[in-house]
């Protein structure tokens, strides 16, 4: 990697600027990576249980440590290298999402990536170990090249196009630790056992809370609290346990509902979601262009 600077025929990512610290190109100058973007609800307005926090990593060795607190305080070499090192795994995610004619902009992509992730490990407590570098840098590549992929399906509407937004938007707003499994397993098709259980139903867990906080339900049993699906409510229809009557209201209402739609995908196969609205229209296209 001692060659990251050279052009290759293609946009470079600047270096200099991170041998001068965490102080990056005005907007100006390095325009952001377009994505896909919606609206924000905002914090969560109701408390829920479903999800949990971050899980605490082993200790790291002692040189990666050394490494870390030397970039925390902004050393241009410390940060130099970890964005070196984080770059790799950036470009093959890349080369899932976009085409080759699409991958000039791959440079600038890591460059957005890897200083957002800086600017995060320096508002990090030294003695956080929920914190991982590599990880922040891969979902914000994945983001962006998500979201690349997605305009191409996006545009001017169509069958699926609401879905896919809402689908892609969600999975955008979890936390890394949450978000990054999910992409690995439910968009890129990797082997759940690569991750292990705990870490992929707690991102499933998220997945279904953050459609609920879309939503602005909870989880419980009333069904008088706006015009979305309560998660009891999408589970019991799912398992056929409502009533005739409610059955056919329930339909009724999945039918014009694309954020219910996908609740009711996540109670009936958790992760169904993701892959039917994100992975056909990013990680296959990508494929099919390269």
């Amino acid at each position: 990697m001692s060659d990251v600077g050279r052009s290759a025929g293609r946009a470079t990512w600047d270096w200099t600027t991170f041998r001068r610290g965490i102080a990056v190109r005005p907007r100006a100058v390095v325009a952001e990576p377009e994505t896909v973007r919606l609206p924000r609800l905002g914090p969560d307005p109701f408390p829920h249980a479903l999800s949990t926090g971050p899980p605490v990593l082993p200790a790291p060795p002692p040189e990666q440590a050394d490494l870390l607190h030397r970039a925390r305080l902004g050393e241009p070499g410390a940060v130099h290298r970890l964005c070196v090192r984080a770059a790799r795994p950036g470009r093959r995610i890349v080369r899932r999402y976009l085409g080759a004619s699409e991958r000039e902009g791959t440079e600038t992509l890591l460059f957005h990536a890897c200083r957002r992730a800086v600017e995060a490990l320096q508002h990090t407590a030294p003695e956080d170990r929920t914190f991982d570098f590599e990880r922040e840098v891969r979902v914000g590549v994945r983001r962006a090249a998500a979201g690349r992929a997605l305009r191409r399906v996006v545009t001017g509407g169509g069958p699926g196009a609401e879905e896919t937004l809402l689908a892609y938007d969600v999975l955008t707003s979890l936390p890394a630790h949450h978000a990054d499994v999910l992409w690995a397993v439910c968009v890129e098709g990797e082997p759940p056992d690569r991750h292990g259980p705990g870490p992929l139903r707690a991102g499933l867990d998220a997945l279904v809370d953050a459609y609920l906080w879309r939503g602005l339900r909870r989880t419980g049993p009333v069904e008088a609290r706006g015009s979305h699906l309560s998660y009891l409510t999408a589970a019991a229809h799912v398992r056929l346990d409502l009533t005739a009557r409610r059955n056919d209201e329930v339909r009724a209402h999945l039918g014009g509902c694309a954020l219910c739609r996908l609740l009711a995908a996540e109670t009936a196969v958790p992760g169904s979601s993701l892959p039917a609205r994100l992975r056909r229209a990013g990680t296959a296209a990508g494929r099919a262009r390269a």
